[in-house]
């Protein structure tokens, strides 16, 4: 971690972006998908030794990782399975400096609640301190304080927390939150005069993408026997897919009415395209239909039965260890929010009890955390915080 005058040195804003395309030795894939990985995602198909030399390619992508994420995060994989053909592996680092720092002189041990006001196994924490001008809002129906946090550079950590808040109260609200109701929280959101009291962080976490997703109800892509990722692979694709060339290959990326059209065909050759109305991207591809420009467009003849057969067919006709499917997705957060940032440093000191404020909020309770970059409005870090320890 740098010291004060390194991280003066340091940039407002870094967010970095990086993909990694881990294949056995060997495998050959599709000159098409080789080349959307290459300029597309600015990546480069790295084949590695899975089987002779697992450790030397285990060390070789948390390497990759490592330098990636700048050292926050060590390592990702332990163990590769022999019968592994393709590893995937995506990073997002962030550090950013806050817009006003917190006041060093101002962080002091308080007390935390992660079972309510009234609840047991409260502990002292480290939390920062500071006042300024922050966006605000009472979401008056559910009972919550949404506050926003600007880093510079147009991004904005929002803290959204339960009045009295529990485990259970949080959760709950996680339920009620989408894309588009944060959205419009931010938009109704204030300038106010806040007194913040935000925990210290330190935040590391692993999840199994595999089961989030199953859960959500994707099955298909982690079943040998289902999915129809042999595509990938060079002289494993269905001549019926590739006699159409596209001179650019981005083109076939665009979302619209004419690519999804394109993309059912190549599915099911003999599909009569009918376009449904009124039907939103998610329920269009639940129905084994295709979503583009705003149009959800199905076959009027081919019924899901049928496309399923002819997946399983084209599956059954490959050699048992040139099945494509995914084993596993494995997701990584690690994120350190202190006085002046992400990262370490110091900042002059002023005595925060001598300024009044409209707002005081303390968070000495479980709380959603969500880092949001405003432009795109996308966010980077997104999750619920039980216990800044």
């Amino acid at each position: 971690m740098p010291n004060g005058n390194d991280y003066k040195r340091l940039q407002d804003l870094l967010i970095q972006v990086g993909n990694g395309i881990f294949a056995r030795t060997g495998t050959t894939f599709d000159a098409r998908y080789d080349k959307l990985a290459k300029h597309l995602y600015q990546s480069e198909l790295q084949q590695l030794d899975f089987v002779e030399n697992e450790m030397a390619a285990v060390r070789y992508i948390n390497n990759w990782v490592h330098n990636q994420t700048h050292g926050r995060i060590a390592d990702i994989v332990s163990h590769i399975s022999a019968d592994t053909i393709l590893m995937i592996v995506n990073t997002l680092y962030f550090r950013g400096l806050w817009e006003e720092p917190f006041q060093p002189m101002g962080t002091r041990n308080r007390r935390f609640f992660p079972n309510g006001p009234d609840g047991p196994d409260s502990f002292d924490t480290p939390m920062m301190a500071k006042s300024h001008c922050m966006p605000y809002y009472f979401w008056q129906e559910e009972n919550v304080r949404v506050v926003g946090v600007p880093y510079r550079k147009n991004v904005t950590m929002y803290v959204f927390l339960p009045v009295n808040s529990t485990r259970e109260l949080l959760q709950s609200l996680q339920t009620k939150l989408s894309a588009g109701v944060i959205n419009d929280i931010v938009k109704k959101m204030k300038m106010k005069s806040v007194t913040l009291l935000l925990p210290k962080m330190h935040v590391s976490n692993s999840v199994s993408l595999k089961s989030v997703l199953q859960q959500l109800g994707v099955y298909t892509l982690f079943d040998s026997q289902e999915a129809d990722l042999y595509r990938l692979l060079t002289g494993m694709v269905n001549e019926r897919f590739d006699e159409e060339t596209i001179e650019d290959h981005f083109d076939v990326l665009q979302d619209t009415q004419e690519n999804a059209e394109r993309l059912l065909k190549k599915r099911i050759p003999d599909c009569a395209i009918i376009v449904r109305q009124g039907i939103g991207r998610g329920d269009c591809l639940k129905a084994n239909c295709a979503y583009g420009g705003k149009a959800c467009v199905c076959c009027a003849e081919v019924d899901n039965d049928f496309r399923r057969r002819r997946r399983r067919q084209a599956t059954k006709d490959m050699e048992p260890t040139k099945r494509i499917f995914v084993n596993e997705m494995l997701h990584k957060v690690d994120l350190t929010v202190n006085e002046v940032g992400t990262e370490g440093g110091a900042a002059t000191a002023t005595l925060i009890d001598r300024i009044s404020s409209q707002i005081n909020m303390i968070v000495n309770g479980p709380f959603l955390m969500v880092i949001r970059e405003e432009t795109t409005q996308l966010p980077l870090f997104y999750g619920n915080i039980y216990s800044p320890k």
